[in-house]
Parts: structure tokens; C-alpha cells; sequence
């Protein structure tokens, strides 16, 4: 069909083009000399370069292209990659609320949500102590999956908490008791991990995390608990 259509326009073309070409080749008068351009004229083809261009371009030239098959779109660009749990833990951020001097009154921290099922989530709460006023901040947790958990008790939001850089244990430590109350962890006095251990949690299973104020001379000393899965 296209075909068609396209032959019947170069005869057309061929045509007109030999319509003009008697025209401009028959004119006659007594003034040879051409009139001068008119502003307001449009710009024209002339007929001999319109044939040499038909010919040149296989009969295409002349008349429109409308009949050509339309072009592909261009490609949509490809979605953002999947976030990667490479950067570290998911956490959510907690602040400690009074009273919670005692596993009776134990604050429930609440845990980041995975984005994908490699990736490693936990929380951390945001607390302070004194040892003459506020001795004991506890909190109550219980993992949906059996696995090793990294526990760090740092300084306050804004400092480093990496290295050697958690709270000295002579000034604060954290434990880990079972849902009796029967001590299962404690970074107190530990001269080797200080601060930070890592141990296993099994699911379903309560377990209180305290902080405890070690000698902090009557100052409230401000502190960060972290508590999140590890690979």
C-alpha cells in the first residue's frame, strides 16, 4: 500500500516539475531582464534543481513522508537498584522515659523493620544516668530471630562510638538478664571488651538490658545503648 501511494506521488511530482519547466523555458516579452525579489515572497524551489534532487534521492524528495513508518520511542531508563544493606544496621531510635529504675518497669524499645531479608536491623535508646539519683535504666526486648546481636553502651548523639571510644565501664556498664532476672552478661569492670560484646539471643525469649551506674561522682552522664544484629 505504501508503495502505491509513494508511486503515484513521484508521477505527480515528475508532473508539476515538467508543468514549471515549460513555463520558465517558454516565457516570452521584450524586457529580459528578470523582475527584482519581492520581500514578501516566499522562498521557492526552482524546477531543474527540484528534478536533480528527485533524481538524486530515488523520487522521496518530493512531496511529504507522511507514509514512512513512525519512529521507536526511545528507551525508558532502567529503575534504581535495590538498596544494599552493606552500610550497616537498620535502627530505630528510642529515648528513655522514667520510671524504669527496675525490670518491673522495664521500657520497650522498639526495633527497625528489614527492607530485604539479608538485611540486619536493631535499635538503640537514648538515656542517662546518675549514681546517687537515677542508678538503674532497664529495658525489655525480645527477638523475633535466633541469632548473634552486637551490644555497645557509647557516648551521647554527636560523639564517635567506634574503637575504644564507648562509656568506661568504671563510670557505666550494661547487662544482660534472662526473664527471671538471672544475670547473663555484664560488661562491668571487663577490662578486655569493655563496653561492647556480642552474644546470641534466641526468638520469643524476654530479656532485660540494663544500664547501671558505675562512679559517675553525682554527674548525670548521658548515654547511648545499641542493640542490633550482626551477620
Amino acid at each position: 500500500m505504501f508503495t502505491e501511494i509513494r508511486t503515484l506521488k513521484n508521477l505527480f511530482c515528475v508532473a508539476v516539475v515538467a508543468v514549471f519547466s515549460l513555463i520558465a523555458g517558454c516565457g516570452g516579452g521584450d524586457d529580459p531582464s528578470p523582475s527584482p525579489p519581492d520581500d514578501n515572497d516566499a522562498p521557492g524551489t526552482h524546477p531543474i534543481v527540484c528534478i536533480i534532487v528527485f533524481l538524486a534521492t530515488g523520487g522521496t524528495t518530493c512531496g511529504d513522508s507522511s507514509d514512512s513508518p513512525p519512529q521507536s520511542s526511545a528507551p525508558q531508563p532502567s529503575p534504581p537498584p535495590a538498596p544494599s544493606s552493606s552500610s550497616g544496621p537498620l535502627l530505630h531510635a528510642n529515648e528513655e522515659f522514667e520510671p524504669n529504675g527496675d525490670l518491673a518497669n522495664a521500657n520497650l524499645p522498639s526495633s527497625a523493620t528489614r527492607n530485604t531479608p539479608d538485611q540486619t536491623v536493631g535499635w538503640v535508646v537514648a538515656g542517662s544516668i546518675n549514681d546517687v539519683t537515677d542508678i538503674t535504666d532497664a529495658y525489655a526486648f525480645t527477638p523475633n530471630q535466633t541469632r548473634g546481636y552486637h551490644l555497645s553502651l557509647c557516648p551521647p548523639e554527636g560523639s564517635t562510638c567506634s574503637g575504644n571510644s564507648e562509656i568506661d565501664t568504671l563510670t557505666a556498664f550494661f547487662r544482660v538478664l534472662d526473664q527471671d532476672g538471672n544475670v547473663l552478661l555484664t560488661s562491668e569492670a571487663d577490662t578486655d571488651d569493655g563496653n561492647r560484646h556480642r552474644t546470641t539471643f534466641d526468638a520469643g525469649v524476654l530479656y532485660y538490658l540494663t544500664v547501671d551506674a558505675g562512679d559517675t561522682m553525682g554527674v548525670t552522664v548521658d548515654y547511648r545503648l545499641f542493640v542490633f544484629e550482626i551477620q
